[in-house]
């Protein structure tokens, strides 16, 4: 029954409210769904008052830990990786760098792909919310009415289960549904979220008029180019999936 652990910490140069540690821990056992012991730190936020802090858009207390199991697909992914895993020397951490420690196979490193347990990190992290009910699953509209032709791209995504789903309707002529693959779950957040959301002047509404618009799941609805600041074009790109 292989075990393992996860610390990470952000770099020095990372100020509070911002700065973080996480300890994933668990068991990855056969026949059985992936064992996960999670735990988010704040750091350094005594150095705050707590109208900094709730000014960055936090609470008062944001630290978080949670212990569950996730589906049998996190398990041969997060073991794939703890097992291509190699070992970095690093004597001293730069002040831009952040530590990591993975203990793994009796062996205790710092993970030379820290890069990409980084970004599995963060999905992990997502499915730990998503499971505990601390956030609901992505959901996501884009639409565009424009020239007499309306488009509407409906993404859903489940962190917990690793699945994207895609409903497209053209012209209000029904609903077609399909799975994507889980890696163009990236290169659609990344081109979503690239932009400046600004909610003072999005509508609560679905517009009428024309224009292309983007529906976060917060209750508001960003028409790009005015309340969605991003270049036209990867917007545009997500209709195409």
């Amino acid at each position: 029954m292989p075990t393992f652990s996860l610390k990470y910490q952000t770099s020095e140069n990372i100020p509070p409210p911002f700065a973080h540690a996480i300890e994933l821990s668990g068991e990855i056992e056969q026949n059985k769904e992936l064992a996960l012991s999670f735990e988010l730190t704040y750091l350094d936020r005594n150095l705050l008052t707590e109208e900094e802090i709730l000014d960055e858009g936090f609470s008062g207390n944001d630290d978080f830990s949670w212990k569950g199991t996730l589906p049998n697909v996190w398990k041969d992914i997060l073991y794939g990786n703890l097992k291509s895993a190699k070992p970095l020397k690093i004597k001293d951490l730069e002040p831009h760098q952040n530590f990591w420690q993975l203990d793994f196979e009796q062996q205790s490193f710092y993970p030379s792909n820290a890069e990409k347990f980084s970004y599995l990190l963060e999905e992990i992290q997502q499915a730990v919310f998503e499971k505990a009910q601390r956030e609901l699953p992505l959901h996501l509209i884009f639409y565009k009415n424009q020239s007499g032709e309306i488009k509407e791209t409906i993404i859903k995504a489940s962190f917990v289960e690793r699945k994207v789903e895609i409903t497209r309707n053209l012209n209000n002529q029904g609903r077609k549904t399909s799975e994507l693959p889980w890696d163009e779950l990236n290169f659609i957040l990344k081109n979503t979220f690239s932009g400046e959301f600004v909610m003072d002047v999005a509508f609560n509404q679905k517009p009428l008029h024309k224009g292309t618009f983007v529906n976060i799941g917060d209750g508001y609805w960003y028409e790009v180019g005015k309340s969605l600041l991003i270049e036209p074009y990867k917007i545009q790109k997500l209709f195409k999936l």
